[in-house]
Formats: structure tokens, C-alpha cells, sequence
């Protein structure tokens, strides 16, 4: 039992299956722990094609709002989505990403082939927590943040732990004083919030997809069947002028603070502190 119970420590498997483990293996350990692994293989294998809804995103290093990564990790319950070795696993892998010169600063599983955890590959590991969590893992994506000269504010929203949720957000931030603006990050925290509330299109007008303006011309023109065609064009500019403030970061309402909108209040922020800041880009990670 003293065995079976070592075992169970090691790879997290089951009683019966460790026992059979150890019979076959004559009582070795290190033998048991690689036949677990070969028989943990088949099973991870037949587990490839299930399909993944759930799962987390994971944020590495992100309380340094300089340089971090961001992982996308799915898992097929939410019950294994909040478990602690999976947690685990995407903190690692996380990490190792990060860690990782080698590799591409954005990517998928791809490009992830040769990427080590502790000395382990990434198949290696993956094949552990699928056998032991008995569900399909998919890594889904990943993303390296590093700037010179913009500070990077990230979020998120009802997290599992510290560095885990099911929805996050980052916002990066161009200055010309990046000392003084990392003193603000708590002011602009609301940033990244308002990202994961309001799941905004684009930063501003510019950056929305211009067939996404064009499609909700159609849709306006079409709902004004009897409107005089004088007065079409005022509407239209009218309705595609609002569209664009509800689904732009810089165009919408605060969310602590509807009297005033995004820009309005970075450029508060940016005044009361005599320095230079503009939203460069923005990204939303949901699962």
C-alpha cells in the first residue's frame, strides 16, 4: 500500500491502476511510473478528438506591466478548468513560453514543438495531465508582450487564481515617460476593465473593420423605408456616428463613470500628470 499510495503521488492515477503498475513491474517505481506514461499515451490519444469548451487564459509576469505572456488554454469541463493541476500546467506553460527565446513572440501549439517545462517536453506534459485529468487539453494560443515605450495594463475578470480566468484583457499604453506612467497603473486599470465589460470593436473609428461600418449602413438604410431621402443621409451619419462611439475603447462611456467617456478621462489622466498617453493597442482573450 506504502507503494501503490508513492505511486499515486508521482502520476496522480488511479489505486487499481497503480496496483496493476506495480504487479507487472515487479514492484519498481521508476518501471511502474514509465508504464503508467505508455498506458497513459493510448488514453491520451483516444482523448485528441473531444471537443474543447472550456478552458482558461493565463497570465505570466503581468504584475510587472512591461513584459508578460498570455496563454490560451482549453480543457472540455469546467471542472477540470478550475482544477488545480491543470491551473498548474497553464501557469508552467506560461512560463516557459515566456522564458523561451527561441520561439516566436505570438503562436499556436505549433510553434510550440520543441518548447521544454522543467526539463520535460511539452508533449511529455501534456500526456500526464491528459491521463490524469481524463480529458482533452488543447493550447490554443499564446501571445508575448514586451514594449520599450508603452506600459501594459491587463485584467481579469472573476479569476480562478492569481494568474488564471476564463476572460482577460490587455491594453497597451504609449508614453514618452514610462517611470511616471507605471505609477499610474492603478488609474488605468479601468482600461483593461472596460475592455472585458464592453468587448469594444477597435480603439477608435480607424481601427474598425471599414465592412463592418458598411453592413450597418445597410442595416440603417434598410429600416427607413419611409424616410424621405433628404433626410436619409443626416440619419444614417447620425446612427453610424453613435454605432462607432458604443463600439470604439476610446468612444465609449466609462464604466465607473458613464458622464464621461474613455478618452475623455485618459486625457484627464494624461493632463493632471504633465505626460504623454495613448491606447496603441488593445487585445480580449475569452474562452
Amino acid at each position: 500500500m506504502q507503494l501503490i499510495k508513492k505511486l499515486r503521488d508521482i502520476t496522480g492515477s488511479g489505486i487499481v491502476d497503480c496496483k496493476k503498475a506495480l504487479l507487472e513491474n515487479n514492484n519498481d517505481i521508476d518501471i511502474a511510473v514509465k508504464w503508467l506514461r505508455e498506458k497513459g499515451i493510448l488514453k491520451a490519444q483516444k482523448k485528441q478528438d473531444r471537443q474543447t469548451n472550456e478552458g482558461v487564459v493565463s497570465f505570466y509576469n503581468n504584475l510587472s506591466n512591461t513584459e508578460f505572456t498570455v496563454c490560451k488554454i482549453k480543457c472540455e469541463t469546467d471542472f477540470v478548468a478550475k482544477n488545480d493541476d491543470f491551473l498548474i500546467f497553464a501557469e508552467s506553460l506560461s512560463k516557459a513560453i515566456h522564458d523561451d527565446k527561441n520561439i516566436n513572440n505570438y503562436g499556436t501549439d505549433e510553434d510550440l514543438s520543441n518548447l521544454m517545462i522543467n526539463q520535460r517536453s511539452l508533449g511529455d506534459c501534456l500526456t500526464d495531465l491528459i491521463s490524469k485529468v481524463g480529458e482533452n487539453i488543447q493550447i490554443v494560443s499564446y501571445k508575448k508582450y514586451l514594449s520599450n515605450n508603452s506600459i501594459l495594463i491587463s485584467y481579469l475578470h472573476n479569476k480562478y487564481n492569481s494568474h488564471c480566468s476564463k476572460i482577460g484583457s490587455v491594453v497597451e499604453i504609449s508614453t514618452n515617460d514610462i517611470d511616471s506612467a507605471l505609477k499610474l497603473v492603478d488609474q488605468l486599470k479601468v482600461l483593461a476593465m472596460q475592455v472585458s465589460a464592453m468587448k469594444p470593436m477597435g480603439i477608435d473609428e480607424n481601427s474598425i473593420n471599414p465592412k463592418v461600418l458598411e453592413d450597418e449602413k445597410d442595416i440603417i438604410l434598410k429600416q427607413m423605408n419611409n424616410v424621405p431621402e433628404d433626410k436619409q443621409i443626416q440619419i444614417i451619419q447620425g446612427k453610424i456616428k453613435k454605432f462607432i462611439k458604443e463600439n470604439t475603447l476610446l468612444g465609449q462611456n466609462l464604466i465607473t463613470d458613464p458622464k464621461k467617456s474613455v478618452s475623455t478621462y485618459l486625457g484627464e489622466i494624461s493632463k493632471s500628470n504633465n505626460i504623454s498617453l495613448n491606447i496603441s493597442s488593445m487585445d480580449l482573450y475569452t474562452i
